[in-house]
C-alpha cells in the first residue's frame, strides 16, 4: 500500500489549530500581564512597594509592550527613593527609577505617559541635587507641553534654590562671593524670573508661581549693591507677596463656596 497524502483540507485544519493555539497563548499572556499589573497597583496603593515591583516586573515579562507596567514600575521605584539620601541602596532605587522612566518615554505613544515620565525624571534629579539634569527634563517637557506653566515653575524653583543657597537668608553671604560668581547667580535669578513671568502669562492666577516670583525678586535685592535698586526690588516683592496672599484667600473662599453648594445640592 502506498503512503497516503494528507488532503488540502486536513493541512488547512492543522495550520488553523496552530494559529489558534498561538493566538490563544498570546491572549492568555496579555490577560495575565494585565492581571499582574492590577495586582501591582493594589500592592502599591497599600504601600507594599517591594510586592508591587515584583508584580510590575512579572507583567513586563509577560507583555514587554505594556507601557503602563513600565510606568508604574518606575513610580514604585521612585516611591522607595529618599531625596538627598546617598546610601548605595538608595542610589540604586534612583537609578532603577530613572532607567525605567526613560523606557516609558522610549516606548510610549501617549503624550500623557511621556510627560508623566519627564515630570518624574525632573523631580528625581532635583532630589538627587543634579539641578542641571532636572532643568533639562523640565525643558524637554515644555517641548511637548509649551503652554503648561508647571515646568516653567519647576525651572524657577531650582533657580531660586541655587541662588538662596549662596546668598543666605538675609543676603549675609553675598559679600563673600566673587564678582564672577555673583554674576552667575544673577543669571539663575534672571532665568527664574523670566520663567515665572511666562508661567503667569499663561495662568495669571498661578499662586505658587507668584510666590516664587516674590522670592526671586528678593534674591535680586540681595545681589544688587545699589540701595535704590535694592529698595525697588523689595517693593515689587512685597506687592507680589500681598497679591499672592489675596489670591490664595479668594481661591480658598471659592472652593469653600463650591463645596457648600455641592452639599446643599445647588446648581451652578
Amino acid at each position: 500500500m502506498g503512503t497516503s497524502v494528507p488532503s488540502r483540507n486536513s493541512l488547512f485544519a492543522a495550520m488553523l489549530v496552530l494559529v489558534l493555539t498561538a493566538s490563544s497563548c498570546g491572549w492568555i499572556d496579555d490577560l495575565s500581564a494585565r492581571n499582574e499589573l492590577n495586582q501591582g497597583v493594589t500592592a502599591y496603593t497599600s504601600k507594599k512597594y517591594d510586592e508591587a515591583i515584583e508584580h510590575f516586573q512579572e507583567s513586563i515579562e509577560k507583555d514587554p509592550d505594556l507601557v503602563r507596567s513600565y510606568l508604574y514600575l518606575a513610580i514604585a521605584y521612585r516611591a522607595q527613593y529618599i531625596p538627598q539620601g546617598t546610601s548605595p541602596e538608595n542610589m540604586d532605587r534612583a537609578r532603577n527609577a530613572i532607567t525605567t522612566f526613560e523606557k516609558v518615554i522610549e516606548k510610549a505613544t501617549d503624550p500623557v505617559d511621556q510627560t508623566t515620565a519627564m515630570a518624574n525624571l525632573a523631580g528625581l534629579y532635583s532630589g538627587m541635587g543634579d539641578y542641571d539634569m532636572a532643568k533639562e527634563w523640565y525643558r524637554k517637557r515644555l517641548v511637548l507641553e509649551p503652554d503648561n506653566p508647571v515646568p516653567m515653575y519647576g525651572i524657577a524653583t531650582i533657580d531660586w534654590q541655587l541662588a538662596y543657597d549662596e546668598t543666605g537668608m538675609t543676603g549675609e553671604s553675598v559679600e563673600f562671593l566673587s564678582e564672577e560668581r555673583r554674576a552667575e547667580i544673577n543669571q539663575f535669578v534672571d532665568e527664574g524670573i523670566a520663567s515665572l513671568k511666562e508661567a503667569l502669562e499663561i495662568d495669571p492666577e498661578y499662586v505658587d508661581a507668584m510666590q516664587y516670583l516674590n522670592l526671586l525678586y528678593r534674591e535680586k535685592a540681595k545681589l544688587t549693591m545699589e540701595e535704590e535698586e535694592k529698595r525697588t526690588w523689595e517693593r515689587e516683592a512685597d506687592q507680589l507677596a500681598l497679591r499672592s496672599l489675596e489670591l490664595k484667600r479668594e481661591q480658598q473662599d471659592a472652593e469653600a463656596e463650591a463645596r457648600r453648594r455641592l452639599l446643599a445640592g445647588e446648581e451652578e
